[in-house]
Protein backbone atom coordinates (compact mmCIF):
# COMPACT_ATOMS: atom_id res chain seq x y z
CA UNK A 1 0.00 0.00 0.00
CA UNK A 2 1.52 3.40 -0.88
CA UNK A 3 2.20 5.97 1.74
CA UNK A 4 0.13 8.99 2.34
CA UNK A 5 1.16 10.79 5.10
CA UNK A 6 3.41 10.09 8.64
CA UNK A 7 3.05 11.92 11.10
CA UNK A 8 4.61 11.73 14.44
CA UNK A 9 4.44 7.59 14.94
CA UNK A 10 1.28 6.98 12.32
CA UNK A 11 1.78 5.86 8.74
CA UNK A 12 -1.42 6.66 6.40
CA UNK A 13 -1.68 5.01 2.80
CA UNK A 14 -3.54 6.32 0.30
CA UNK A 15 -5.92 3.72 0.81
CA UNK A 16 -6.72 4.43 4.45
CA UNK A 17 -6.89 7.96 3.13
CA UNK A 18 -9.95 7.23 0.80
CA UNK A 19 -11.38 5.27 3.80
CA UNK A 20 -11.59 8.38 6.01
CA UNK A 21 -13.28 10.29 3.30
CA UNK A 22 -15.91 8.18 2.64
CA UNK A 23 -16.10 7.95 6.65
CA UNK A 24 -16.58 11.52 6.88
CA UNK A 25 -20.12 12.35 6.93
CA UNK A 26 -19.80 16.49 6.82
CA UNK A 27 -16.39 19.01 7.18
CA UNK A 28 -16.40 22.30 9.08
CA UNK A 29 -16.93 25.50 6.79
CA UNK A 30 -13.91 26.65 8.81
CA UNK A 31 -11.22 24.70 9.11
CA UNK A 32 -9.36 25.00 12.75
CA UNK A 33 -7.49 21.83 13.37
CA UNK A 34 -4.22 20.55 15.31
CA UNK A 35 -3.95 17.47 13.25
CA UNK A 36 -2.10 18.04 10.47
CA UNK A 37 -3.57 14.92 8.45
CA UNK A 38 -7.44 16.00 9.68
CA UNK A 39 -6.69 19.60 7.48
CA UNK A 40 -5.37 17.62 4.54
CA UNK A 41 -7.98 15.31 4.85
CA UNK A 42 -11.06 17.87 4.90
CA UNK A 43 -9.27 19.86 2.85
CA UNK A 44 -9.44 17.01 -0.13
CA UNK A 45 -13.09 16.59 0.55
CA UNK A 46 -13.96 19.95 0.21
CA UNK A 47 -12.52 19.77 -3.13
CA UNK A 48 -14.34 17.05 -4.21
CA UNK A 49 -17.39 18.47 -3.34
CA UNK A 50 -16.89 21.71 -4.49
CA UNK A 51 -17.16 23.59 -1.44
CA UNK A 52 -16.12 27.16 -0.57
CA UNK A 53 -13.69 26.45 2.73
CA UNK A 54 -11.27 28.48 5.10
CA UNK A 55 -8.15 27.62 6.51
CA UNK A 56 -7.80 29.20 9.98
CA UNK A 57 -3.95 28.96 11.99
CA UNK A 58 -4.60 26.35 14.84
CA UNK A 59 -2.49 28.70 16.99
CA UNK A 60 -5.29 31.98 16.62
CA UNK A 61 -6.86 32.43 19.42
CA UNK A 62 -10.65 32.56 19.95
CA UNK A 63 -10.19 36.69 20.43
CA UNK A 64 -7.80 36.98 17.13
CA UNK A 65 -10.87 35.16 15.17
CA UNK A 66 -13.30 37.05 16.44
CA UNK A 67 -11.34 40.07 15.03
CA UNK A 68 -11.19 38.50 11.82
CA UNK A 69 -14.58 38.83 11.45
CA UNK A 70 -15.42 35.13 12.20
CA UNK A 71 -18.14 34.37 14.77
CA UNK A 72 -18.58 31.32 17.21
CA UNK A 73 -21.42 30.86 15.09
CA UNK A 74 -19.94 30.45 11.70
CA UNK A 75 -16.96 28.01 13.03
CA UNK A 76 -19.89 25.67 13.85
CA UNK A 77 -21.36 25.53 10.26
CA UNK A 78 -20.51 22.83 8.13
CA UNK A 79 -20.83 21.16 4.78
CA UNK A 80 -22.34 17.50 4.27
CA UNK A 81 -19.49 15.24 2.33
CA UNK A 82 -21.94 14.33 -0.71
CA UNK A 83 -19.08 12.35 -2.42
CA UNK A 84 -17.94 9.08 -1.60
CA UNK A 85 -14.64 7.57 -3.52
CA UNK A 86 -14.31 4.31 -5.14
CA UNK A 87 -10.29 4.90 -5.70
CA UNK A 88 -7.49 7.70 -6.32
CA UNK A 89 -8.52 7.73 -9.95
CA UNK A 90 -11.99 8.43 -9.05
CA UNK A 91 -10.63 10.84 -6.09
CA UNK A 92 -8.18 13.02 -8.77
CA UNK A 93 -11.49 12.77 -11.52
CA UNK A 94 -13.84 14.49 -8.91
CA UNK A 95 -11.00 17.02 -7.98
CA UNK A 96 -10.82 17.81 -11.68
CA UNK A 97 -14.28 18.46 -11.93
CA UNK A 98 -14.85 20.92 -9.35
CA UNK A 99 -11.16 22.65 -9.40
CA UNK A 100 -13.22 25.71 -10.90
CA UNK A 101 -15.99 25.76 -8.44
CA UNK A 102 -13.59 25.12 -5.27
CA UNK A 103 -12.87 28.32 -3.28
CA UNK A 104 -10.14 28.29 -0.20
CA UNK A 105 -9.83 31.40 2.00
CA UNK A 106 -6.08 32.06 3.84
CA UNK A 107 -5.36 34.81 6.16
CA UNK A 108 -1.47 36.60 6.04
CA UNK A 109 0.41 36.25 8.66
CA UNK A 110 -0.31 39.58 9.89
CA UNK A 111 3.69 40.56 10.40
CA UNK A 112 2.68 44.27 8.80
CA UNK A 113 -0.88 44.68 10.39
CA UNK A 114 -4.19 42.73 10.45
CA UNK A 115 -4.14 39.57 8.85
CA UNK A 116 -5.44 40.26 5.20
CA UNK A 117 -8.26 37.57 3.53
CA UNK A 118 -7.70 35.97 0.49
CA UNK A 119 -9.40 33.62 -1.68
CA UNK A 120 -7.87 31.27 -3.91
CA UNK A 121 -8.95 28.90 -6.95
CA UNK A 122 -7.13 25.54 -7.66
CA UNK A 123 -5.21 26.88 -9.97
CA UNK A 124 -3.87 29.93 -8.20
CA UNK A 125 -2.99 27.47 -5.15
CA UNK A 126 -1.26 25.42 -7.52
CA UNK A 127 0.10 27.28 -9.68
CA UNK A 128 3.87 26.15 -9.31
CA UNK A 129 3.13 22.26 -8.84
CA UNK A 130 4.65 20.38 -11.80
CA UNK A 131 2.84 16.66 -12.42
CA UNK A 132 4.73 13.75 -14.20
CA UNK A 133 5.90 10.31 -14.46
CA UNK A 134 9.29 11.56 -13.63
CA UNK A 135 7.98 12.95 -10.22
CA UNK A 136 6.16 9.59 -8.91
CA UNK A 137 9.35 8.13 -6.72
CA UNK A 138 9.52 11.71 -4.93
CA UNK A 139 8.70 11.47 -0.72
CA UNK A 140 8.53 15.37 0.82
CA UNK A 141 9.48 15.87 3.60
CA UNK A 142 6.60 18.60 4.82
CA UNK A 143 8.23 21.08 7.00
CA UNK A 144 5.48 23.85 7.13
CA UNK A 145 2.38 24.46 8.97
CA UNK A 146 -0.71 22.73 6.60
CA UNK A 147 -2.42 26.05 6.61
CA UNK A 148 -0.05 28.58 5.40
CA UNK A 149 0.35 29.07 1.62
CA UNK A 150 3.77 27.29 1.73
CA UNK A 151 2.59 24.31 3.19
CA UNK A 152 -0.48 24.30 0.97
CA UNK A 153 1.90 24.66 -1.79
CA UNK A 154 4.41 21.16 -0.62
CA UNK A 155 1.17 19.49 0.04
CA UNK A 156 -0.26 20.27 -3.59
CA UNK A 157 3.32 19.14 -5.42
CA UNK A 158 3.50 15.49 -3.64
CA UNK A 159 -0.67 14.77 -3.14
CA UNK A 160 -1.11 15.91 -7.21
CA UNK A 161 1.70 13.28 -8.33
CA UNK A 162 0.55 10.54 -5.39
CA UNK A 163 3.83 11.16 -3.43
CA UNK A 164 4.16 10.52 0.50
CA UNK A 165 4.29 12.87 2.64
CA UNK A 166 6.70 12.63 5.70
CA UNK A 167 5.44 15.67 8.57
CA UNK A 168 8.44 16.86 10.22
CA UNK A 169 7.80 20.81 10.85
CA UNK A 170 6.34 19.73 14.54
CA UNK A 171 8.88 16.90 15.34
CA UNK A 172 11.41 16.50 17.63
CA UNK A 173 14.78 17.85 15.98
CA UNK A 174 16.63 15.34 17.36
CA UNK A 175 14.44 12.82 15.54
CA UNK A 176 14.18 14.11 11.98
CA UNK A 177 17.58 12.68 10.57
CA UNK A 178 16.40 9.38 11.37
CA UNK A 179 13.15 10.00 9.49
CA UNK A 180 14.47 11.61 6.30
CA UNK A 181 16.55 8.31 6.67
CA UNK A 182 13.82 5.78 7.59
CA UNK A 183 11.23 6.86 4.75
CA UNK A 184 14.31 7.89 1.84
CA UNK A 185 12.96 11.65 1.53
CA UNK A 186 14.27 12.92 -1.57
CA UNK A 187 12.52 16.70 -1.30
CA UNK A 188 12.46 19.28 1.34
CA UNK A 189 10.48 22.56 1.32
CA UNK A 190 11.39 24.91 4.51
CA UNK A 191 12.36 28.41 5.61
CA UNK A 192 15.72 28.94 5.83
CA UNK A 193 15.26 29.20 10.07
CA UNK A 194 13.84 25.73 9.60
CA UNK A 195 16.86 24.60 8.36
CA UNK A 196 19.15 25.91 11.26
CA UNK A 197 17.37 24.56 13.50
CA UNK A 198 17.85 20.83 12.30
CA UNK A 199 21.15 21.20 11.06
CA UNK A 200 22.94 20.56 14.55
CA UNK A 201 20.94 17.25 14.63
CA UNK A 202 22.02 15.83 11.17
CA UNK A 203 25.14 13.71 12.78
CA UNK A 204 25.67 12.30 8.86
CA UNK A 205 25.02 12.92 5.27
CA UNK A 206 21.57 12.22 4.18
CA UNK A 207 21.97 10.72 0.20
CA UNK A 208 18.63 10.16 -0.63
CA UNK A 209 17.79 14.04 -0.53
CA UNK A 210 17.78 15.31 -4.05
CA UNK A 211 16.17 18.93 -4.03
CA UNK A 212 16.23 21.35 -0.98
CA UNK A 213 13.89 24.37 -1.69
CA UNK A 214 14.64 27.25 0.54
CA UNK A 215 12.08 30.60 0.58
CA UNK A 216 9.77 32.64 3.28
CA UNK A 217 13.26 34.69 4.25
CA UNK A 218 16.32 36.71 2.28
CA UNK A 219 18.27 33.62 0.93
CA UNK A 220 21.86 32.98 2.81
CA UNK A 221 24.72 32.10 0.95
CA UNK A 222 26.42 30.65 4.17
CA UNK A 223 23.53 28.16 4.73
CA UNK A 224 23.65 27.04 1.57
CA UNK A 225 27.33 25.61 1.99
CA UNK A 226 26.32 24.05 5.09
CA UNK A 227 23.43 22.52 3.48
CA UNK A 228 25.44 21.21 1.02
CA UNK A 229 27.26 19.45 3.44
CA UNK A 230 24.20 17.85 4.96
CA UNK A 231 22.64 16.66 2.22
CA UNK A 232 25.13 16.24 -0.18
CA UNK A 233 23.29 14.99 -3.77
CA UNK A 234 20.77 17.86 -3.53
CA UNK A 235 20.26 20.55 -5.85
CA UNK A 236 19.22 23.95 -3.99
CA UNK A 237 16.64 26.42 -5.08
CA UNK A 238 15.22 29.55 -3.31
CA UNK A 239 11.86 30.30 -4.27
CA UNK A 240 9.64 33.90 -3.51
CA UNK A 241 6.41 32.94 -3.09
CA UNK A 242 3.31 34.95 -0.76
CA UNK A 243 -0.48 34.30 0.30
CA UNK A 244 -1.52 36.94 -2.03
CA UNK A 245 -0.13 35.83 -4.99
CA UNK A 246 1.24 32.35 -4.61
CA UNK A 247 4.30 31.37 -6.08
CA UNK A 248 6.39 33.33 -8.55
CA UNK A 249 9.72 32.92 -8.61
CA UNK A 250 12.73 30.35 -8.75
CA UNK A 251 16.14 31.00 -8.20
CA UNK A 252 19.07 29.00 -7.60
CA UNK A 253 20.54 31.76 -5.42
CA UNK A 254 19.32 34.77 -4.35
CA UNK A 255 18.93 36.83 -7.44
CA UNK A 256 15.50 36.03 -9.34
CA UNK A 257 14.63 36.06 -13.35
CA UNK A 258 11.47 37.22 -13.96
CA UNK A 259 9.68 35.25 -16.54
CA UNK A 260 8.78 36.41 -19.81
CA UNK A 261 5.61 34.95 -18.84
CA UNK A 262 4.72 37.49 -15.85
CA UNK A 263 7.04 40.22 -17.04
CA UNK A 264 4.61 42.93 -17.51
CA UNK A 265 2.73 42.10 -14.29
CA UNK A 266 6.02 42.90 -12.55
CA UNK A 267 7.06 46.49 -11.16
CA UNK A 268 10.10 47.88 -8.68
CA UNK A 269 9.23 51.14 -7.99
CA UNK A 270 11.53 54.61 -6.86
CA UNK A 271 11.75 53.15 -3.59
CA UNK A 272 12.81 49.17 -4.90
CA UNK A 273 9.20 48.15 -3.23
CA UNK A 274 8.16 44.75 -5.15
CA UNK A 275 5.03 45.69 -6.95
CA UNK A 276 2.58 42.78 -8.33
CA UNK A 277 0.11 43.58 -10.37
CA UNK A 278 -3.63 42.55 -9.50
CA UNK A 279 -4.13 39.88 -12.15
CA UNK A 280 -1.85 37.15 -10.64
CA UNK A 281 -3.27 37.62 -6.70
CA UNK A 282 -5.89 36.22 -5.38
CA UNK A 283 -9.03 37.19 -4.72
CA UNK A 284 -9.53 40.18 -1.72
CA UNK A 285 -11.61 42.96 -0.29
CA UNK A 286 -8.68 44.09 1.90
CA UNK A 287 -6.00 44.89 -0.81
CA UNK A 288 -5.10 48.42 -1.55
CA UNK A 289 -3.98 48.86 -4.90
CA UNK A 290 -2.86 51.48 -6.65
CA UNK A 291 -3.41 51.89 -10.50
CA UNK A 292 -4.60 48.13 -10.48
CA UNK A 293 -0.84 47.45 -8.43
CA UNK A 294 0.03 45.76 -5.28
CA UNK A 295 2.20 46.83 -3.13
CA UNK A 296 4.33 43.69 -1.50
CA UNK A 297 6.50 45.34 0.74
CA UNK A 298 9.18 43.82 0.01
CA UNK A 299 12.45 46.02 -0.46
CA UNK A 300 14.47 44.39 -3.10
CA UNK A 301 17.62 45.40 -5.34
CA UNK A 302 17.03 46.09 -9.25
CA UNK A 303 19.91 43.58 -10.81
CA UNK A 304 18.50 44.74 -14.49
CA UNK A 305 15.13 44.64 -16.37
CA UNK A 306 14.84 41.24 -15.86
CA UNK A 307 16.39 40.18 -12.45
CA UNK A 308 16.37 41.33 -8.82
CA UNK A 309 17.45 40.26 -5.04
CA UNK A 310 15.34 40.44 -1.84
CA UNK A 311 16.91 43.11 0.55
CA UNK A 312 14.30 42.87 3.13
CA UNK A 313 10.63 43.35 4.31
CA UNK A 314 9.70 47.21 4.29
CA UNK A 315 8.22 46.52 8.05
CA UNK A 316 11.94 45.58 9.11
CA UNK A 317 13.69 47.94 8.18
CA UNK A 318 14.79 49.44 11.97
CA UNK A 319 15.46 53.56 12.40
CA UNK A 320 18.61 54.16 14.67
CA UNK A 321 19.10 57.34 15.18
CA UNK A 322 17.48 58.25 11.79
CA UNK A 323 20.26 55.56 10.23
CA UNK A 324 18.27 52.76 8.58
CA UNK A 325 19.34 49.58 9.62
CA UNK A 326 18.36 46.17 7.31
CA UNK A 327 18.62 43.09 10.27
CA UNK A 328 19.33 40.73 7.78
CA UNK A 329 22.41 42.44 6.96
CA UNK A 330 23.85 42.58 10.48
CA UNK A 331 22.27 38.93 11.03
CA UNK A 332 24.31 37.55 7.77
CA UNK A 333 27.84 39.16 9.20
CA UNK A 334 27.02 37.67 12.71
CA UNK A 335 26.18 34.40 11.16
CA UNK A 336 29.56 34.19 9.25
CA UNK A 337 31.32 33.88 12.73
CA UNK A 338 32.60 30.70 14.08
CA UNK A 339 30.53 28.98 16.25
CA UNK A 340 27.44 30.92 15.72
CA UNK A 341 24.58 29.21 14.50
CA UNK A 342 21.64 31.86 13.71
CA UNK A 343 21.05 34.79 15.07
CA UNK A 344 17.82 37.42 15.62
CA UNK A 345 18.78 41.60 14.94
CA UNK A 346 15.92 43.67 16.06
CA UNK A 347 14.80 47.17 17.53
CA UNK A 348 14.52 48.26 21.40
CA UNK A 349 12.96 51.55 22.16
CA UNK A 350 15.32 54.22 22.69
CA UNK A 351 14.75 57.78 24.57
CA UNK A 352 17.78 59.33 22.50
CA UNK A 353 18.05 57.27 19.15
CA UNK A 354 14.78 56.06 18.83
CA UNK A 355 15.77 52.64 18.52
CA UNK A 356 18.83 50.50 20.00
CA UNK A 357 19.87 47.35 18.30
CA UNK A 358 19.55 44.00 20.00
CA UNK A 359 20.31 40.72 18.95
CA UNK A 360 19.50 37.26 19.83
CA UNK A 361 22.44 34.65 19.08
CA UNK A 362 22.11 30.54 18.97
CA UNK A 363 25.39 28.75 19.27
CA UNK A 364 27.09 25.71 19.25
CA UNK A 365 27.40 23.92 22.39
CA UNK A 366 29.94 23.85 25.09
CA UNK A 367 31.04 27.35 23.57
CA UNK A 368 32.18 30.07 26.37
CA UNK A 369 29.17 32.92 25.69
CA UNK A 370 31.67 36.05 27.05
CA UNK A 371 34.63 35.31 24.64
CA UNK A 372 32.14 34.97 22.28
CA UNK A 373 30.19 38.28 23.14
CA UNK A 374 33.30 40.00 22.91
CA UNK A 375 34.28 38.44 19.37
CA UNK A 376 30.93 39.08 17.87
CA UNK A 377 31.92 42.73 18.48
CA UNK A 378 35.00 42.82 17.45
CA UNK A 379 34.36 41.20 14.32
CA UNK A 380 31.01 43.67 13.81
CA UNK A 381 32.74 46.74 14.82
CA UNK A 382 35.53 45.42 11.26
CA UNK A 383 32.44 45.02 9.10
CA UNK A 384 29.83 47.54 9.91
CA UNK A 385 28.87 50.92 10.45
CA UNK A 386 28.74 51.56 14.19
CA UNK A 387 25.03 52.23 14.09
CA UNK A 388 24.32 48.54 13.29
CA UNK A 389 26.50 46.76 15.90
CA UNK A 390 24.17 45.37 18.71
CA UNK A 391 23.76 47.34 21.87
CA UNK A 392 22.25 44.22 23.59
CA UNK A 393 23.27 40.78 22.87
CA UNK A 394 21.68 37.37 24.63
CA UNK A 395 21.84 33.76 23.99
CA UNK A 396 19.57 31.63 23.67
CA UNK A 397 19.35 27.71 22.62
CA UNK A 398 17.23 28.46 19.78
CA UNK A 399 15.41 31.37 18.00
CA UNK A 400 11.87 31.39 18.42
CA UNK A 401 9.76 30.37 15.09
CA UNK A 402 6.39 31.88 14.04
CA UNK A 403 3.79 28.92 12.91
CA UNK A 404 5.19 29.85 9.10
CA UNK A 405 8.87 28.38 10.29
CA UNK A 406 9.84 32.17 9.89
CA UNK A 407 11.45 34.40 12.82
CA UNK A 408 9.35 36.09 15.18
CA UNK A 409 10.40 39.15 14.45
CA UNK A 410 9.84 41.78 17.72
Amino acid sequence: MELFFHYRDKDITYEELIEDINKTKEIEKYIYEQDPYEILKKLIISIINGNQITLLDSDFSVEEIKKLGVSEVELEKSYENKEKVENMDDLFGKIEKNKDIWELTLYTSGTTGRPKKVIHKLDTVARSVKKSEEFKDNVWGFAYNPTHFAGLQVFFQAFLNRNPMIYIFDENRKEIEGKLKKYNVTHISATPTFYRTIIPYIKSPIESIQRITTGGEKYDEALENTLKKSFPNAKIRNVYASTEAGSLFSAKGEIFKISDRIKDKIRIDENNELLIHKSLLGQSETFKLENDWYKTGDIVQKIDEDHFKFVSRKSEMINIGGYKVNPHEVETEIKKIENVLDALVFGRKNKITGNILAAQISLKENVNTKEMEQKIVNQLRNKLQEWKIPRIISFVDQIKLTRTGKKVRK
